[in-house]
């Protein structure tokens, strides 16, 4: 005959692992239609900016064998979706080109990564406030240019923001000024718009062309 207290002990042990393991998954669930509803807001934002920020790290160093791993909260694109994500990095420092990195959408990681994640999501929101103002600002730097650009490729498209070089444009479009066109493209040379070599864009169509006052 089997023992009975054994049965009784692995039948009350199962009975509870059932209860906790219920308990366990419902909160999961909760956690992860809570950070869906993050996710959601953050894809109406339509930022398509990668962020990173670190959740916990160990790194051996300078010691024998130069191993180290991380583990990171971010938003990124896996899989073709943008989302909230966890990824989990480990490496030699000898052989940096050889990491192995694994990332997931953060509904589909490890629930003991998800759970280590959770302190870290103010974090991730304060970065990508800092991060998209850099990259905003970084494009803005560069729009000017740009605009400049697209004007002379194509006169229609004249920017807002070079009255100059607009002015110029309309001459040309009444006949007051003979620029010439050539597949879409204007003459700088022929507007007095000839550029020197060391100049960029901006500083090119900040001069007046012949005939404007």
């Amino acid at each position: 005959m089997p023992d009975q207290s054994l049965a009784q002990r692995v039948s009350t042990s199962f009975s509870q692992l059932s209860t906790v393991a219920s308990n366990l998954n419902a909160i999961s669930d909760e956690l992860g239609k809570s950070v869906a509803q993050i996710d959601a807001a953050l894809k109406n934002l339509n930022l398509g900016i990668t962020v990173w920020v670190k959740i916990r790290d160990w790194d051996h160093g300078e010691s024998e064998d130069h191993e180290h791993w991380s583990e990171h909260l971010g938003y990124a694109k896996n899989s073709g979706k943008w989302g909230i994500s966890l990824k989990r990095v480990e490496g030699n420092h000898r052989n940096p080109e050889r990491d192995r990195v694994e990332a997931w959408l953060f509904n589909d990681a490890p629930r003991s990564l998800r759970l280590e994640a959770i302190e870290a999501i103010p974090a991730l929101l304060e970065q990508m406030s800092v991060e998209g103002t850099q990259t905003a600002k970084k494009i803005q730097e560069k729009l000017a240019d740009v605009q400049a650009v697209a004007a002379v490729v194509d006169p229609k498209a004249v920017p807002p923001n070079l009255p100059v070089f607009g002015e110029w444009i309309k001459l040309a479009a009444v006949g007051k000024s003979q620029p010439i066109r050539e597949e879409g493209r204007v003459s700088l040379r022929d507007a007095g718009l000839q550029p020197e070599p060391k100049l960029g864009a901006r500083e090119i169509f900040s001069r007046k062309p012949k005939g404007v006052k």
